[in-house]
């Protein structure tokens, strides 16, 4: 009688590194970021399973200004202690190979929640706005105060405030992620080709776009910005979401044409080609958003109620000098406007609003939908930086043949 097939056990996850007593259990990859990518991961003490953690490493092949911008975002975040802003567990790996490893918030991306917002085609509160906005500001407000131990004063900037980097966590609580593009004045800081752009161009303030001195008043346009979208659904800048992405994917692409080597004459030309139109559209927005008046952000805010009308007009002002004078400013007039509608509105209310959109989400997919598929294996080897690479390779190298025989026509 033949024997019955043995079942085999489920492989367990990989192992990303290992400290100690203590490791970094893989769980999945999050997103690419502009020099590396986040991943998410669960620590394990000996035998014990303890908390999800998210891991940030660098890209392999990523240049030498990206491992120092790296060890600044260690060195600020480390120094941050807000409830609102996650923070910095430790710094673990090697020096040729480092990972941060940051606090993961369970919840979701503003970002998401926008989108969920415009699928079941129910606005998002003006108390939930407001609340997100109280939340962030006072934690800009307290990294913008943030100085060294012996009083220097680090004239920190975010520079990368918007929905894809506030969390909204899953009892309510908010938070700001990402202080990768952070500008800071540290003594040992050097300059990096990307000082003068911003991490995302559909939030950022006119005067971020150019070379020169910024402070807190460029993160509170930003935030402003964000809390605009939130409100009226839109943008401050028509197709301000659409160039984000087509940025994203233009530098997507220039990574796997870079991958080819340099010694590929198609790679290369495909490479120049690439940045030649990152940087066409990256211009042309910027000179839109330099171009942005206060009759611009007058009809951008003339839907918003009137209470809170002026104070986004104050904050979104296109000229620094017209804007509040701090994040600490414009989160008391925030704090005093929900005061003055009689809004009592915390971590309840917003897990609440989140639960009634995911809810009425799902009231509105067919039953007979198919479950979501399992995240693909190469998905797990492309965390562990095994792949995709292959497959964005062949991806590439299928644009690299066309450009071959589009020049030999």
């Amino acid at each position: 009688m033949p024997s019955s097939p043995s079942v085999r056990p489920p492989a367990p996850p990989p192992v990303l590194l290992q400290s100690g007593r203590t490791t970094y259990e893989l769980i999945r990859p999050l997103e690419q970021t502009w020099h590396g990518e986040l991943l998410l991961a669960r620590r394990h003490f000996g035998a014990m399973a303890g908390d999800y953690v998210v891991l940030k490493r660098l890209r392999q092949n990523c240049r030498e200004e990206d491992y120092r911008r790296l060890m600044e975002e260690v060195a600020i975040t480390a120094r941050l202690r807000h409830p609102a802003i996650a923070g910095m567990h430790d710094l673990e790996g090697t020096a040729a190979d480092p990972y941060l490893v940051l606090e993961h918030v369970d919840g979701h991306r503003l970002d998401t929640i926008l989108e969920l917002a415009g699928q079941v085609g129910k606005p998002l509160s003006e108390a939930f706005a407001c609340y997100v906005g109280t939340e962030i500001a006072d934690a800009l407000h307290h990294a913008h105060m943030l100085s060294t131990e012996q009083g220097r004063w680090l004239r920190l900037v975010h520079r990368n405030v918007s929905p894809h980097t506030i969390m909204v966590g899953a009892r309510g609580e908010v938070k700001l992620t990402d202080f990768g593009s952070v500008l800071v004045e540290l003594p040992e800081r050097q300059r990096t080709e990307d000082d003068v752009l911003p991490g995302n161009l559909a939030y950022a303030s006119p005067e971020l776009t150019k070379k020169g001195r910024i402070d807190g008043r460029t993160d509170q346009f930003s935030l402003a910005a964000v809390l605009l979208h939130l409100l009226t659904g839109q943008p401050l800048i028509e197709g301000a979401d659409r160039v984000t992405q087509e940025l994203l994917e233009l530098r997507r692409r220039m990574e796997e044409a870079a991958a080819l080597g340099s010694g590929d004459r198609a790679a290369a030309a495909l490479l120049l080609d690439l940045r030649t139109q990152s940087h066409k559209l990256t211009w042309a927005f910027i000179n839109q958003l330099r171009a942005l008046s206060a009759r611009d952000v007058a009809e951008a805010t003339r839907t918003l109620s009137t209470g809170l009308r002026p104070i986004l007009r104050r904050a979104l002002a296109p000229r620094p000098s017209d804007r509040y004078s701090s994040c600490e400013e414009f989160c008391h007039e925030l704090r005093l406007h929900l005061w003055r509608i009689g809004q009592l509105y915390g971590r309840q209310e917003a897990q609440g609003e989140v639960a009634a959109l995911l809810k009425a989400l799902a009231r509105s997919k067919p039953r007979s939908a198919p479950p979501r598929a399992a995240a693909a294996p190469e998905a797990v080897s492309a965390a562990r930086g095994e792949g995709p690479v292959s497959g964005r390779r062949a991806q590439a190298s299928a644009e690299l043949r066309r450009k071959r025989e589009g020049s030999s026509r």
